[in-house]
């Protein structure tokens, strides 16, 4: 019945010891958010890519072709309206860029042809692969996320990367 005058000091303790476990999983939340950003800006960057790489391969109606060429095809010199043409690849290394801008700062970008293809190497002779129709491409966007949270515990960084394949269809 009777209230003791020391249960308010016994709040602001209870509070103090709380507060960091509260604030420390806050800023976890946080950061599992933005991993889960980035990861969802790299799928959409690697696919719409991807998208970009085939849509633009080395058909006679492109005026722009993009990737390595195959046999005849009329590749034309840079110009203004086409800065990358064939065998570049760079103009769908900045298309996954512009996309992947939710994901970070640093993103990197490769780009390779042909069946079982890793990082930017394509496919090499006998069976070079080139942009001609139905050629796989594949996309693969990097980047890393820095952690608040998580660098308490040692992990500062945590990686997250994404890939597309789609076959060159123009």
């Amino acid at each position: 019945m009777f209230r003791n005058k020391s249960s308010r000091g016994q709040t602001m303790v209870e509070f103090a010891l709380v507060l960091p476990i509260l604030m420390f999983l806050l800023t976890g939340f946080f950061d599992l958010g933005r991993v889960v950003l980035a990861h969802d800006a790299l799928s959409h960057a690697a696919r719409e890519a991807a998208r970009f790489a085939i849509v633009h391969g080395g058909s006679s109606l492109n005026p722009c072709p993009v990737g390595p060429p195959h046999g005849e095809a009329v590749v034309p010199v840079a110009s203004a309206s086409c800065p990358f043409p064939s065998p570049s690849k760079e103009a769908i290394r900045q298309e996954a860029r512009e996309q992947a801008a939710a994901a970070g700062s640093i993103v990197t970008v490769e780009v390779c042809y042909g069946e079982g293809c890793v990082g930017d190497d394509d496919i090499e002779l006998p069976e070079a692969a080139t942009n001609e129709r139905g050629t796989p491409v594949t996309v693969t966007v990097r980047t890393t996320v820095h952690m608040a949270a998580a660098s308490l515990l040692g992990v500062s960084t945590f990686d997250v990367a994404s890939t597309s394949t789609m076959l060159v269809n123009h």
